[in-house]
């Protein structure tokens, strides 16, 4: 039963969606793919013979497609015609506010192949689904570099998971007595461009991998924001940080690697910055208890089992004590933030 902003199955059918889990993203996969819901959307409504034509399939195709669809509350079926359920039209429209489809492409194209060897991850306790994607290094960041169009999937995913994050900490946070900031691991760019849009005489550097810095570099036009946003390309484990910042962002860093890789990567933040700088920890979290949200419950196998062999999504007691470790005087935590995110801050 769907209900507005919830879903009741039983204890059967949970079981179900968990059995046959690779079936159901196969069905939100193919809906997408073949442009129904936005068709649902435009049209008020389609009965079988109409989503047939609109798709270009014959009937029994379209039939099993809608049936799985409908079984998964994401659609309704309203006399002949098939309607989009409401938390379709608000995360699996294009136009939508909450628009899925980018990690729907990750999920397909990057993930699910690797996560088959989850098992055997947790068995050899390394990242033995990376075997599905080849080329340099022993982790997704490395491999994917080799690979463009994957590249572009993953940054597509990871810029539009941080535009939507990252607005809190725009209002959470007060950036005005900063001067200039190192975004670590930042990606195509997204935070540090809003930063610096936000902040207009803050200069901001982005620090990552050099094929990474130079195709975000290429997505500025402004010029005012090219003079003020900076790419430094650099391996975040081996490589000296970008002198004179007095903040350092370390944003969907945490959850990569080991609590005592992290402390290791923290203490050299601490060494870079000023007395009086401050380190911004900001990612997913699970709870303090360890029992939960399913989101990070599903999401840290991923990060053991593909992305570096070590991490996992930590609580914000974890990220507490490993910024503390690293020798920051002061803490300061806000946790319980929208899309399952805590931030700590640490000052030197």
């Amino acid at each position: 039963m769907a209900t507005s902003g919830s879903v009741t199955v039983t204890d059967a059918d949970y079981l179900r969606i968990l059995i046959h889990g690779t079936t159901a993203f196969e069905l939100l996969r193919t809906g997408l793919e073949f442009g129904l819901f936005e068709r649902l959307e435009e049209s008020g409504g389609m009965d079988l013979p109409q989503v047939a034509a609109a798709l270009g399939v014959r009937e029994q195709p379209a039939r099993v497609l809608l049936l799985g669809l409908t079984s998964l509350f994401l659609l309704e079926k309203q006399g002949e015609k098939y309607v989009n359920a409401p938390m379709t039209r608000r995360k699996l429209l294009r136009a939508g506010p909450r628009f899925l489809g980018e990690l729907v492409d990750i999920q397909a194209k990057i993930i699910n192949a690797g996560m088959a060897d989850f098992a055997e991850s947790v068995r050899r306790d390394t990242n033995v689904g990376l075997r599905h994607i080849d080329g340099p290094g022993t982790t997704l960041y490395e491999r994917i570099t080799a690979h463009p169009h994957l590249q572009e999937v993953f940054y597509a995913n990871m810029g539009n998971a941080s535009r939507k994050a990252f607005i809190q900490i725009l209002d959470l946070y007060d950036f005005s007595a900063a001067r200039h900031v190192i975004d670590i691991g930042g990606g195509d760019g997204t935070n540090s461009v809003e930063l610096a849009k936000r902040y207009p005489k803050l200069e901001v550097t982005v620090f990552d991998q050099e094929s990474v810095t130079e195709l975000a570099a290429q997505r500025i036009a402004d010029p005012d924001l090219r003079k003020r946003v900076h790419f430094h390309a650099g391996d975040l484990l081996t490589d000296a940080l970008p002198e004179g910042a007095d903040t350092i962002l370390f944003f969907h860093i945490f959850e990569i690697w080991s609590l005592e890789r992290n402390v290791e990567l923290l203490r050299r933040c601490h060494a870079a910055l000023p007395a009086g700088g401050v380190c911004l920890i900001y990612n997913f979290t699970s709870n303090d208890e360890g029992t939960g949200s399913m989101s990070a419950g599903l999401l840290s196998p991923y990060f053991l089992t593909l992305a570096s062999g070590e991490g996992m999504v930590y609580s914000p007691d974890d990220m507490e004590r490993a910024i503390r470790d690293a020798g920051f005087s002061r803490v300061d935590r806000y946790q319980n933030l929208g899309f399952s995110h805590a931030l700590v801050v640490g000052h030197k």
